[in-house]
């Protein structure tokens, strides 16, 4: 249980510090993922959001995150309910950001799953309703 503590505490403190920058500074994730990070999206690169494509390492990470950034603005992330075991922590939560070129607004429930390594994000994946995410970032 200490290490599913430690992760759930690692993540509680990531998502406290993207939600107090409004979105707008990648570093809380940057900093406490793996070299070898996978991270999946449920859109996965539709061309309305082709940010959200599979990426494969740090840098494609801090892409995603980069590219989210320029075109979305945070209005609020929520996640507020955080479900562990072994290496794998649940986070259960709302999120609802405004696209920068359309001014819609998307407000989905979110999930995202996140996989441990030696105190390291592995393993990403989240799930939120694509058709808000896709209508608000159409013209």
């Amino acid at each position: 249980m200490p290490a599913q503590n430690d992760h759930v505490s690692i993540l509680r403190e990531a998502y406290t510090q993207w939600v107090d920058s409004r979105g707008s500074d990648c570093e809380c994730w940057m900093n406490i993922i793996a070299d070898d990070v996978s991270l999946g999206s449920l859109a996965d690169g539709s061309p309305e959001v082709p940010f959200t494509a599979r990426r494969d390492n740090r840098s494609g990470v801090r892409a995603y995150l980069e590219d989210l950034m320029r075109d979305w603005e945070m209005i609020s992330h929520a996640m507020d309910e955080f479900i562990a075991q072994d290496d794998r922590v649940a986070v259960v939560g709302r999120a609802i950001w405004r696209h920068k070129g359309t001014g819609k607004v998307a407000d989905t429930r979110k999930v995202d799953i996140w996989r441990f390594r030696d105190g390291k994000v592995i393993d990403f994946d989240e799930y939120y309703d694509t058709a808000r995410l896709i209508a608000a970032a159409t013209p």
